[in-house]
This record gives structure tokens, C-alpha cells and sequence, in this order.
């Protein structure tokens, strides 16, 4: 009996080292090795999402590279547009400019304005619109020669409600009515 209680006795002390180590792993397990990891997890995800921001980041980047020079080609196409725009601080005084500028192209075109006037201002998209009628007098020639004197003058304006009749006669007449339509923006134009 002796004998198995002197080995079980021996066999305490390895069994202890073996139990502190195993005890000193949980612990080191626990307090160091644990903690780290879940530190270097969140580090990881914290650096992909600042990849992925600047992935972001450099794509706006490359969007954003030319805006300079686009937003200058935008101020100079903007410019062009206003200088096409037929001149006025009013609709009236636009419509005078129209019919100023019509007459004019007639005389030159050979078309005798029987009659013109201000016509009812409109709307185009929430702008205001300036419109003036005429009534003209003339052959085919004359009509398609001030036509393209009015295309040449390149304004921001349209003919809207053309009726022509032709006159049956040894000059053949045509008698025509048209409106005159111009874009007017007034402080909208101040963009």
C-alpha cells in the first residue's frame, strides 16, 4: 500500500505543472492572445473601409479633374446663347427690337409690311416670350430671299402661324401673316 500511495505522490507534482501550465495558457489565452486578435479584426475592417473610401475618394477625384475648363466652356457657350438673345429690359421693348430688325430684312428683301404690331405675350417652359405679327405682301422670291436674311441674323427667336395666300394676278402675290416669337429672360438672364 505504501508503494501506491509514494507513486501517486510523485505523480502530484507533474500533474500540478501540467495543471499551472494548462491554467497559464487559459489565462494567457484570455488576457493576451483574445483581446489582441479582436483588436487586429477591428483594425482590419477599419483599414478596408478606408480603402474603400478612398476608392471613393479617387473616382471623385478623376469626375472632378476638368471641372474648371467645363465650367468655363459652360460660361462661354452661356455667353454666346445671351448675345443671341434679341435685346430688351422689357417684352415690349424686345418686341420693338423685332419689329425694327424685320422691317429692316423686308426692305432689304423687297417684302412691303402692310401692317404690324404687338402681338399678346406667352410662355415657352415658364420664360416669357415676346411676339410680334405682321402682315406682308410679296412674290415667292422676295419671301424666300427674307427668309434667309432673317436665318442669317442668328437670334434666339422663331415664325410661328404662317398663313399664306397666293394672289392669283400677272404678278403673282403672296399675302402673308406671320408671328415673331424671342425668348425674353430679363434678371433671369443675369445667371
Amino acid at each position: 500500500m505504501n508503494s501506491k500511495t509514494f507513486t501517486s505522490q510523485k505523480n502530484r507534482p507533474a500533474l500540478i505543472r501540467y495543471g499551472v501550465v494548462i491554467i497559464a495558457l487559459i489565462l494567457w489565452y484570455s488576457f493576451i492572445w483574445d483581446p489582441v486578435t479582436g483588436k487586429l479584426e477591428e483594425k482590419q475592417t477599419a483599414l478596408e473601409a478606408q480603402q474603400l473610401r478612398i476608392t471613393h475618394l479617387k473616382k471623385r477625384i478623376n469626375r472632378l479633374k476638368n471641372v474648371d475648363k467645363r465650367l468655363a466652356a459652360e460660361i462661354k457657350r452661356l455667353d454666346h446663347l445671351k448675345n443671341r438673345l434679341v435685346p430688351g429690359d422689357s417684352p415690349q421693348q424686345v418686341s420693338t427690337n423685332i419689329q425694327n430688325s424685320f422691317l429692316k430684312r423686308a426692305s432689304e428683301s423687297g417684302v412691303e409690311v402692310v401692317v404690324y404690331r404687338s402681338g399678346s405675350k406667352r410662355r415657352w417652359r415658364g420664360y416669357q416670350l415676346a411676339v410680334s405679327v405682321f402682315n406682308l405682301r410679296g412674290t415667292t422670291a422676295q419671301f424666300v430671299d427674307l427668309l434667309e436674311q432673317l436665318e442669317k441674323e442668328k437670334t434666339i427667336s422663331r415664325l410661328n402661324n404662317i398663313n399664306i395666300a397666293n394672289h392669283r394676278g400677272k404678278p403673282s402675290q403672296l399675302r402673308i401673316n406671320l408671328e415673331v416669337e424671342a425668348l425674353f429672360l430679363g434678371a433671369k438672364a443675369e445667371i
